[in-house]
C-alpha cells in the first residue's frame, strides 16, 4: 500500500473548495512492478459526478508468450474520468444537470455516493489496463526455445529438450 492513498469518503471531497490532489510514490500491492509508481491523482466532487485525472508511470517485468524470456515494459497511464455518483443513471435530464457533462461519453463508472473513492484501487485499475493482452519482447524475439526458423519450414535444434525426441523421431521417418 502507498502512504497517503487511503480510500477518502466521497462527502469529504465534496465539501473541499478545490480539487484533492494524491502524490503517488510507491509499490502498488497488486501490480508486481519493477520501479515504484509515480505520478499524481486529482479527484473533484462535481455534483452528481466525480471527475479524476490521473497521470502515472512505473516499469514492469513481463514474460514473452512466444520465447518465454522475461523483459521490462514502461506502463504509462494519462487519464481523465467522470464517475456517476448514486443509482444507476435514469435520464438524460440527469447527465445534463451535473458539470462536465458534455464530456460524458459511452459507459460510465458509478460510485456510492455514500461511500469512498479509492485513489490506490483507481492506480492499479488504470496501469493494469495498460499491460499487453499478449507479452512480446520485440521483433527480435528467438521464438520457442529448441525451434529454429529455416525458410518456412521449422527444424528441432539438436541441444533442444529431450521431451522433443519423438517428434523428431516422427519428423526423420516422414518422406515428405
Amino acid at each position: 500500500m502507498i502512504a497517503g492513498l487511503a480510500p477518502v469518503p466521497i462527502w469529504e471531497l465534496r465539501d473541499l473548495e478545490s480539487p484533492r490532489v494524491w502524490t503517488v510514490d510507491g509499490y502498488l500491492n497488486d501490480l508486481p512492478s519493477l520501479t515504484p509508481v509515480r505520478g499524481t491523482i486529482q479527484a473533484e466532487h462535481r455534483g452528481n459526478v466525480l471527475a479524476v485525472h490521473g497521470s502515472l508511470q512505473t516499469i514492469v517485468t513481463l514474460i514473452c508468450d512466444r520465447c518465454l524470456n522475461q523483459f521490462n515494459q514502461q506502463l504509462i497511464s494519462t487519464t481523465e474520468e467522470l464517475i456517476w455518483l448514486g443509482e444507476e443513471l435514469n435520464d438524460h435530464e440527469q447527465l445534463q444537470a451535473s458539470d462536465g457533462s458534455e464530456q460524458m461519453t459511452g459507459l460510465l463508472e458509478r460510485l456510492d455516493p455514500q461511500g469512498p473513492f479509492d485513489p490506490q484501487q483507481w492506480a492499479f485499475e488504470h496501469l493494469n489496463l495498460q499491460l499487453p493482452a499478449v507479452n512480446r519482447c520485440g521483433g527480435d524475439c528467438p521464438g520457442p526455445l529448441g525451434l529454429s526458423t529455416s525458410g518456412s519450414e521449422k527444424s528441432l535444434d539438436s541441444g533442444s529438450d529431450p521431451r522433443w525426441d519423438v517428434l523428431k523421431q516422427l519428423q526423420m521417418s516422414d518422406p515428405e
